[in-house]
């Protein structure tokens, strides 16, 4: 029966060799023009595959830039469609209560703050409901390498019924986890807010993997076998 290890997200790279070297190149990174955000997320991505696939070297060498820029790119499309609907929302809700909040008009001025406050309301509820769906989404990308099964909601949502309470204690830890390490880190030294969100991000791929494992188990849906073992 597979079960989660939550502690274990945190605490497994420092047990890899040259994990620092890794964690460094994964904290600046990000901070390449464009390119360099999704390369971290191909590379995020390929630690949630070789957690699903039970790898015992889970994180990569910084090598294949072409391929995690590739797997990156998917898993970018990827959360960008399942955000689609909170941007829309966003952003047609922004159009009319400015406009009515620039009329000089104390009544529309108070249905624009009301307006406001109700739609923060809703982009609320939406972004946690995307923070729980993007790590089923980006466990079936690892685990199948194909941005097409991501993107098949009935399975993503399959998945995210199967085990609902995992996937809200995943969302929750890596909202919180991202808030706590990159807090530490800007305390410890000023660059390293970069290494604490990298950290975080370490850390958040091997949940989205246990997360994928569990509720896959659960659901009868077995993860792919592995090809041959990665070094």
């Amino acid at each position: 029966m597979q079960t989660m290890e939550y502690g274990k997200a945190f605490t497994y790279a420092p047990q890899e060799a040259n994990w620092i070297v890794k964690l460094l190149i994964a904290a600046f990174v990000p901070l390449v023009p464009i390119v360099g955000s999704i390369v971290s997320l191909g590379y995020t991505v390929e630690i949630t595959r070789r957690v699903i696939k039970g790898e015992s070297v889970l994180l990569p060498e910084w090598s294949d830039f072409g391929g995690l820029l590739k797997t990156g790119f998917q898993a970018f499309v990827v959360a960008l469609v399942y955000a689609l609907p909170l941007l829309v929302i966003a952003i047609c809700g922004v159009i009319p209560v400015a406009a009515l909040a620039a009329q000089e008009d104390e009544t529309l001025t108070q249905i624009a703050l009301v307006l406001n406050f109700c739609m923060s309301c809703v982009l609320i509820l939406l972004a946690l409901v995307v923070a729980i769906i993007l790590p089923a989404a980006f466990g079936k990308l690892a685990d199948t390498g194909e941005m097409s099964a991501a993107l098949r909601v009935g399975e993503i949502f399959k998945l995210v019924r199967a085990k609902p309470g995992v996937y809200v204690i995943v969302a929750l830890l890596s909202i919180l986890g991202a808030s706590v390490l990159s807090s530490i880190g800007t305390i410890l030294c000023g660059v390293g807010a970069f290494v604490g969100v990298a950290y975080a991000g370490l850390a958040n791929a091997h949940l989205h993997g246990q997360a994928y494992r569990v509720a896959s188990a659960e659901g009868g849906m077995t993860p792919m076998t592995p090809d041959a073992p990665a070094a």
